[in-house]
């Protein structure tokens, strides 16, 4: 698995980059398989004993880190912007509206906030199918690999404290998995209050908090955090 850190990138292109590895990880695992299936038919019960249809070790498989070099609000896939942002606050402000290929929540990005992405292969990771199971395993590798006191898994979340510090989504490909989220390590959480309502789905974990009252930042430093994020590969293996 390759682990990138882009830097301070446009958010638009940083949202591009992910869907351009997910692209590619996906059709990447799609020709080997069929190359696979075809082998197995030509080399037939003579060589089925020792026959690998896996794809190469790596197959492509990426961890990106990075972060939007100023504020903007992610929009899950669907539903009126006008639900998700505080849309004039946003225009007023200069504040760019963008979309992202997954669902969830909205999000405020920018400098104090860590995207993270990690695109893999559902061909070698078979049991990353089930949605329940992929967010619980990945989650909890994740949790493991910052080693912070106190962090917990809630749903598709990561707390501290009792307060969320990152969220989560999944774009699932044909054969191909992008399981992306944010960070909060030193964000101006104020900015999230003024951009964005409250959501109008809720996870039960938290109950009728506001964004202020439900939202922390991890406290680590940006270096440290993708330091420790570098465990995952071996995590995952």
């Amino acid at each position: 698995m390759h682990v990138e850190d882009l830097g301070s990138l446009d958010p638009g292109c940083g949202l591009r980059f992910e869907m351009a590895a997910l692209g590619r990880l996906d059709d990447a695992v799609a020709r080997s398989s069929i190359r696979s299936r075809r082998s197995s038919r030509v080399a037939g019960k003579r060589s089925a004993a020792t026959f690998d249809s896996s794809p190469a070790p790596d197959a492509g498989e990426r961890l990106l880190v990075w972060e939007s070099a100023r504020p903007a609000v992610v929009l899950p896939r669907h539903g009126d912007p006008g639900r998700w942002a505080h849309v004039r606050a946003c225009a007023a402000w200069g504040v760019p509206l963008l979309r992202r290929e997954s669902g969830g929540g909205a999000v405020v990005v920018g400098p104090g906030c860590l995207a993270v992405a990690l695109v893999l292969s559902l061909d070698r990771r078979p049991r990353l199918a089930d949605v329940g199971h992929s967010y619980a395993w990945l989650l909890g590798r994740v949790a493991a690999a910052l080693d912070v006191d106190g962090v917990a898994v809630r749903s598709t979340d990561l707390a501290v404290g009792g307060r969320k510090f990152a969220g989560h989504a999944q774009r699932r490909g044909r054969v191909a998995l992008l399981h992306h989220g944010v960070l909060l390590y030193d964000f101006d959480l104020d900015l999230i209050d003024a951009l964005l309502p409250e959501p109008p789905r809720r996870p039960a974990w938290r109950g009728n908090r506001t964004h202020r009252g439900f939202l922390a930042n991890l406290g680590l430093a940006r270096d440290d955090i993708v330091r420790r994020l570098g465990r995952l590969p071996a995590a995952l293996a």
